[in-house]
């Protein structure tokens, strides 16, 4: 009797330790020490842990989970608590505090070691991020509820969900906005109506949170979102890096005008180059090149505009627009480059006729 007594309370300890470990973000181990307000420590923390470990050690381990060996578990935590804290760093909203949603995200994982299956053969990272994502989730729901969010928003929520998996099941990857919002035939501000309600309701970037500048006039993602006629370059190209579509929108501009705004804009890594420096390396003029970065930031917004992610103003000093891409009428001769003008010169009077004085 007394050895099932014994054994009743280790089982006990191996069901309740863990989870007194995931709820306070602290795993017994190398984890016990931390304080839970300390972000930065939490995080060095779990750098510092070992997770060198074989294929032979992590079935073996595993084995001892489905056992219900507690030391095992806490090892299991300890090797993937890395999961967690870039998935509560995707739902953190204004106000909210990351180790609370690393807690949440903890007790995911917690969660995952107890369901998941090993003889599956599935990757366990891939299977506790499912997890550990819908903990999170739901905490930064019951967190939102006090926000009001139009019912015309949710409704173009739903819509929008329910055409994602649509699009999802079809594709077999994660549809682009792009690929949405002709999906749907939705313009920019329908698709900026679901993703703001989507933002507030999973704890995304509010399309009201500041785009910090360093100057102490922040914009606002919905700033960048405004008529794109009055955007500065430095907004549009902040757009399509915002959702992930700039290389896919420089691929539709060509090679030239592509390698033009790279250089211009430091899109890769280099620091942002002059029009005279630009002109030099590639041999043409400085008006030659600030011709072409014009032409292509024009293309560049009829590109994000097809994509759902900004809409093409109309104001009345745009009417000589070319119904293409929106740029200006220039005769060009055959290579491209723009043909001079001659300045107007006023008709001269014919014989018998007199000039106006």
């Amino acid at each position: 009797m007394a050895e099932e007594k014994d054994e009743h309370e280790r089982e006990e300890t191996s069901e309740e330790a863990p989870k007194e470990a995931a709820a306070s973000a602290k795993p017994a181990g190398k984890l016990s020490e931390i304080n839970i307000d300390s972000t930065n420590q939490y995080i060095r923390k779990i750098s510092q842990i070992d997770h060198k470990i074989s294929r032979e050690e992590s079935h073996e381990l595993w084995k001892r989970v489905k056992r219900g060996d507690r030391r095992a578990k806490e090892r299991i935590m300890e090797l993937n608590l890395k999961l967690v804290i870039p998935i509560a760093k995707r739902f953190l909203y204004q106000g909210a505090d990351l180790m609370d949603l690393v807690e949440e995200g903890n007790l995911g994982l917690l969660h995952a070691i107890d369901k998941f299956e090993p003889s599956k053969g599935y990757r366990f990272s891939t299977y506790a991020s499912y997890w550990v994502e819908q903990y999170v989730r739901r905490s930064v729901e019951e967190n939102s509820k006090t926000i009001r969010i139009p019912p015309h928003a949710w409704t173009a929520l739903r819509k929008w969900l329910k055409q994602w998996d649509a699009m999802h099941g079809k594709l077999g990857r994660d549809p682009t906005m792009a690929e949405m919002a002709k999906h749907m035939h939705w313009n920019a501000n329908q698709v900026r109506t679901a993703l703001n309600a989507s933002e507030i309701v999973t704890g995304l970037r509010s399309i009201e949170t500041p785009l910090s500048s360093g100057d102490g006039m922040d914009d606002t993602v919905g700033d960048t979102l405004k008529d794109s006629a009055s955007s500065t370059p430095d907004n549009l190209i902040s757009i399509l890096r915002l959702h992930d579509e700039l290389r896919e929108a420089l691929v539709e501009i060509g090679e030239r005008e592509r390698m033009i705004v790279e250089y211009r804009y430091g899109l890769t890594g280099q620091t942002p180059m002059t029009l005279n420096d630009i002109g030099k390396k590639l041999g043409l003029s400085r008006e030659r090149v600030r011709q072409i970065e014009e032409r292509a930031l024009l293309r560049l917004r009829r590109v994000a505009a097809k994509m759902g992610l900004i809409e093409l103003g109309r104001r009345p000093d745009h009417t000589n627009l070319q119904p293409g891409w929106q740029a200006p009428k220039v005769k060009t001769d055959i290579l491209g480059d723009a043909i001079p003008t001659k300045p107007y010169e006023p008709r001269k009077p014919q014989k018998g006729q007199k000039g106006k004085k």
